[in-house]
């Protein structure tokens, strides 16, 4: 409609056209699935102003080749309308009733805004027109939160692909051309032959590994085609340059703008306007097949991704054999796969050379084939290419996996086994002989039989069932030799949610970055460095939790040995997800030797959408001095100034004479927990009992510089106590028993599994002389530091910590200072409500200055009058 001229004879997409399923069948099977030559029957007048588009989007799915086909639907099925429909009638009011699907499917779709993923205002005539990346987002509104992926805003990819793919733009021409440029401006000077630049950039290889339904490699496809415009490099079908048009991409959408600065509109009936649309189609064309890849392991988000390609090219689809018929589109369906990214059978070093020696197939002809298979003609030929691209996969799987270690020491192991039994018979063996030949075939045997079950158990594996084998899945990625040489640049949003909820780790404890109470996406940080060529990018928006916690530790590690991060971005509290809680950071770094030069910057919710995100970051960006395993915040550089004064003056907690301890894991509070009635109710049964019954402090009770009492006691039954010397208190938790039992194959109902008996609480609390002793003591999780002294021999629950030691009321005046809380705030990552852990791995870090007994005097005296002051409040 819009190259015609607003012409309404080419709509086609409405009920006047399509008013049943099986004209909906017939417009994807028969009209746009075929040349208007081959079109037959109604269909040919029907749909005469539809193009043919070619693509697998267009041919049936494996599941109605099996199951049935939309036309076998009934038509009249009518479709009952929700009570707050969108859809109105004539008079502009909600319909009632119920609709034939297909025009209710038709009204529902015309009454929605496809043109922008925001609440932008829109020109009525771009209404019509889909915006790719609103695919995504209603995809992942109705699928990907399961998947834990979230719909990542425009703003963001944009920003993410222009810092990314700039740097790798001008890696690229260090490498191919040694010009070591600073920005694109140098590189524009430097450049005087438009081909072989085009070729340079054309030849950068992206991938997002977990790629949702494409957001990204949108945003990078947009993104080159900018680079090449501010470059001044587009030409022609004909290799000539275009003439001086702006690229711009502006809310993630490419913008093109001529001379005067107006917006660039396909025009066929102009030659100019023709020139610059084959030109844009056929860059797009080149940048998918080329730049673009992506894997992901929901069927359903590689199909959106697909979709959103396809559509972006679509966007610059032109008029060809004199506005006869529309340029029909490749199938850019191969760059984009399905598969688990984290699992391969084979590394991605795995040695290929006997492959190809023993293979009729070289990677030349697999790359080959796979071009081919985009621009077959036919279906025929489609079909074709994609078996003979399968046969060529075969054949490498076949010959990696028949030299794979665990296979070649097995049949090492066999021929030992055959030429130790083809030996001399056994009875020419004298008895001593005997034993040693018994113990060696025996040995054989096991290990025979061990790795047999190794190999067998890899096979069948469930975990490797939708394993995705970097190794050789994109030939665009190997070098002649068959070696794995990797992309330039990795980019994305992976998933968020954590490794506890896996229930086989075998594979994935592997990961430099894993740990147990981990999160899938520090795994994607390790899988995508090794995925890159050496001195490419990689680049996440991801959960910023590994920034402090102590499961991000190995990933923190991982990063800082392996790689030159170069930009750090946190967003400690302002929400970027619509429906998700997660605070989130981006990460950009470089693949090569760490060079301590990160640049960090930190958004609050200060930071709004109207706001430019590149402009608002030049006031944000800070750099950072240190790049380790250590936990890490992004900090003004006043506030590192105060943190080293702080650091220098002070020596840390874990370096005085204390000991740090936690409270109590009891396994189940609701038997060790008791009131102060059924205290004195187990002493009057048994006087005994008041030796093992201690007064308890929830975290809660502890205030700062302060106790609230409750009136709450804890049966403290430690390890190795005879319970017979309380039979009080045997018979009253013997009521809790199968709550109480250790977990086992037996009993799936009681506490954790351990060595610890029915009626032990759970920990192994050797330390409980500590309880008795004058001790500071303070709840875990809180919005400011509540630290206080207990001189009442109380047990803690295990939401509250102590320090037992010398010099303690000295220590909790600096704790409970205002100071200290700044300073905890630097060291610490935000919990929901703004709240912290004082967990004691933070605490100890706190440093104090060690002074004298006369220095330490003034402060000793105000901590005393407090507490004395907070104690009279109390009893008055």
């Amino acid at each position: 409609i819009a190259y015609n001229k607003g012409n309404k004879d080419f709509a086609f997409m409405n009920p006047g056209k399509v008013n049943n399923y099986d004209d909906l069948n017939s417009l994807f099977f028969q009209v746009l699935a075929r040349k208007r030559e081959e079109r037959t029957g109604k269909v040919r007048d029907l749909f005469k102003n539809v193009p043919y588009l070619n693509s697998s989007l267009f041919e049936p799915t494996d599941l109605e080749q099996v199951c049935f086909f939309i036309s076998q639907l009934p038509d009249q099925e009518g479709l009952l309308l929700h009570s707050s429909t969108i859809i109105k009638d004539a008079n502009g009011k909600k319909r009632t009733g119920s609709m034939l699907p297909l025009q209710y499917l038709f009204e529902f779709l015309d009454a929605y805004d496809f043109s922008n993923e925001g609440s932008e205002e829109i020109q009525e005539e771009n209404k019509t027109l889909i915006n790719a990346s609103v695919l995504g987002l209603i995809f992942e509104k109705i699928n990907g939160y399961k998947d834990g992926s979230f719909f990542t805003p425009g703003f963001i990819t944009m920003y993410m692909c222009r810092e990314t793919i700039r740097r790798a733009v001008l890696q690229k021409f260090i490498e191919v051309k040694n010009w070591n440029c600073e920005n694109l401006v140098e590189l524009h000077n430097k450049i005087d032959d438009k081909k072989e630049a085009n070729k340079i950039i054309n030849s950068i290889k992206i991938c997002d590994p977990a790629v949702g339904s494409g957001h990204f490699l949108v945003s990078a496809l947009n993104e080159i085609i900018s680079i090449k415009g501010e470059l001044k490099i587009l030409l022609d079908s004909e290799g000539k340059s275009l003439k001086d048009y702006g690229f711009e991409v502006v809310n993630d959408e490419l913008i093109i703008t001529d001379e005067d600065g107006n917006l660039f509109e396909y025009n066929p009936r102009n030659k100019e306007s023709q020139r610059l649309q084959e030109a844009l189609f056929h860059e797009k064309e080149t940048i998918i097949e080329n730049c673009l890849f992506g894997v992901d392991i929901n069927p359903n988000s590689v199909k959106i991704c697909r979709l959103r390609l396809w559509i972006e090219l679509l966007k610059n689809a032109y008029y060809k054999n004199n506005g006869s018929e529309l340029e029909t589109l490749p199938n850019i369906d191969i760059n984009i796969k399905c598969g688990n990214s984290l699992i391969s059978r084979f590394a991605l070093d795995a040695d290929m050379k006997q492959a190809l020696k023993k293979s009729k197939w070289n990677i030349d002809s697999y790359r080959i084939a796979v071009q081919t298979y985009r621009n077959a003609a036919t279906k025929e030929e489609k079909r074709s290419m994609e078996k003979l691209i399968n046969d060529i996969k075969s054949d490498f799987r076949s010959e990696i996996s028949s030299n794979d270690p665990k296979l070649k020491k097995l049949s090492s192991l066999k021929g030992e086994l055959i030429n130790l039994t083809q030996q001399t018979s056994l009875f020419d063996m004298d008895a001593k002989h005997k034993v040693e030949w018994n113990k060696k075939v025996e040995k054989l045997t096991k290990d025979i039989s061990s790795l047999e079950v190794d190999i067998e158990e890899i096979k069948n594996n469930k975990i490797y069932e939708r394993a995705f084998e970097w190794r050789f899945e994109f030939p665009e990625v190997l070098n002649d030799d068959g070696e794995f040489v990797g992309f330039d640049v990795v980019i994305g949003n992976p998933p968020y949610f954590s490794l506890s909820t896996i229930y086989d780790h075998t594979i994935i404890e592997e990961f430099n970055t894993y740990h147990k109470n981990g999160d899938i996406y520090c795994l994607f940080y390790e899988i995508g460095y090794k995925l890159l060529r050496l001195k490419s990018h990689l680049c996440f928006i991801t959960s910023n939790k590994w920034l402090n916690t102590q499961y991000g530790k190995n990933t923190r590690l991982f990063i800082a040995n392996n790689s030159n991060p170069i930009v750090l971005i946190d967003f400690p509290t302002a929400k970027i997800f619509e429906n998700a809680t997660v605070f989130v950071n981006i990460l950009l770094f470089k693949k090569e030797n760490n060079l301590n030069n990160l640049h960090g910057g930190k958004i609050n919710d200060d930071y709004t959408l109207d706001q430019s995100f590149s402009n608002y970051l030049q006031n944000k960006l800070i750099k950072l001095s240190q790049f380790d395993a250590s936990p890490y915040k992004i900090v003004d550089n006043s506030i590192v100034s105060i943190n080293n004064k702080i650091e220098t003056l002070g020596k840390k907690l874990k370096d005085w004479d204390l000991e740090f301890y936690r409270g109590v894991t009891t396994g189940n509070n609701d038997a060790f927990y008791i009131t102060e009635e059924i205290r004195k109710k187990l002493i009057l049964e048994n006087t005994y009992s008041n030796k093992i019954i201690k007064p308890l402090l929830r975290g809660r009770d502890i205030k700062r510089y302060n106790i609230n009492k409750s009136n709450l006691y804890m049966i403290f039954t430690r390890r190795g106590i005879n319970i017979e010397e309380y039979p009080a208190i045997k018979t009253y938790l013997k009521q809790f028993y199968k709550a109480l039992v250790p977990k086992d194959g037996a009993n799936l109902e009681g506490r954790k599994p351990g060595n610890y008996k029915w009626y032990e609480i759970q920990d192994n609390t050797a330390y409980f002389n500590e309880f008795e002793k004058e001790k500071i003591i303070w709840l875990e999780i809180s919005d400011k530091a509540n630290f206080t002294i207990d001189k009442d021999k109380n047990y803690l629950t295990n939401s509250a910590y102590f320090i037992s030691g010398n010099n303690l009321k000295y220590i909790l005046a600096i704790l409970n200072s205002k100071l200290s809380d700044f300073y905890f705030f630097q060291i610490t990552a935000n919990i929901a409500g703004g709240r912290k852990r004082y967990t004691k791995q933070y605490v100890e870090q706190i440093p104090i200055p060690d002074t004298s007994e006369k220095n330490q005097k003034p402060l000793i005296d105000l901590v005393n009058k407090i507490l004395l002051n907070k104690e009279s409040k109390k009893n008055s």
